[in-house]
């Protein structure tokens, strides 16, 4: 059997891990996050050592978790290097993973779903059960990566999802019922410039609003000048003629 120049024996196919992508199908989700929508505080992540993320996908992740405010609650945004991130907000939280683009939407966002429902009972072994506010709890977080312990349930989920052809994913897909074909799809770039430029136009909003007030106090000055100018020798002369008159009273 051959792929990319490299040849395998019968038995190499006894141990179907070590094989490389293009036999094994579609892998599962290279980086999952858990964060904060508010402000992108990452409460978990976790990579697969075995598939190499730049460091500018890392950086642009952590860009999009931070625009998560102005995203729709579910979406698909497409990367360089034909990968996708799938996420998904529920209830003040970002579910975000990292796929190639082959790989089945309906499971990417199945997956998602499982983490978010684990991530509940996450919230009430550390926080309590019953009518607990844990939106509120995860808005006073302060520090990254509160629940670094989760990564392996996350890590252990995704063992399910390794294979989108094995009966699990296959079954879990079936009774999945997320209508993935209305979840909309954007682009990474358009995400980022799209940021950039509203971070120009409010600078833009700041420097007119700060102009705009020194306008303001220029007005002010030059109508104080204008007064001086146009009443200042009169006002001069009355002091002058009131202070002599004052004088003269004394003298007596």
């Amino acid at each position: 059997f051959f792929c990319s120049g490299v040849i395998f024996s019968d038995s190499d196919f006894s141990c179907i891990d070590r094989l490389p992508s293009c036999v094994r199908g579609p892998a599962m989700a290279h980086v999952t996050f858990v964060a904060r929508s508010m402000d992108g505080l990452i409460l978990v992540e976790t990579w697969d050592d075995s598939n190499k993320v730049s460091a500018n996908l890392k950086s642009q992740a952590k860009q999009l978790l931070r625009k998560m405010q102005n995203m729709p609650p579910k979406c698909s945004v497409d990367c360089a290097g034909n990968q996708v991130f799938h996420y998904s907000v529920e209830t003040g939280i970002v579910y975000m993973a990292l796929y190639d683009n082959n790989y089945p939407k309906n499971l990417a966002f199945a997956f998602l779903d499982d983490i978010q429902k684990l991530f509940q009972e996450e919230l009430k072994r550390e926080f309590g059960t019953g009518s607990v506010d844990y939106r509120s709890h995860i808005e006073t977080i302060e520090k990254p990566y509160y629940f670094i312990k989760f990564d392996r349930q996350i890590t252990k989920k995704k063992m399910e999802y390794r294979d989108p052809n094995s009966s699990k994913a296959l079954q879990r897909l079936n009774t999945s019922l997320n209508d993935v074909q209305s979840i909309m799809r954007q682009n990474m770039n358009e995400i980022l410039e799209r940021g950039e430029n509203l971070g120009s136009v409010s600078d833009k909003a700041s420097k007119l609003r700060e102009g705009s007030n020194d306008f303001r106090k220029m007005t002010r000055t030059l109508s104080f000048q204008t007064l001086i100018q146009k009443y200042g020798v009169p006002v001069v002369l009355v002091l002058v003629v009131l202070l002599i008159v004052c004088l003269k009273f004394w003298k007596r």
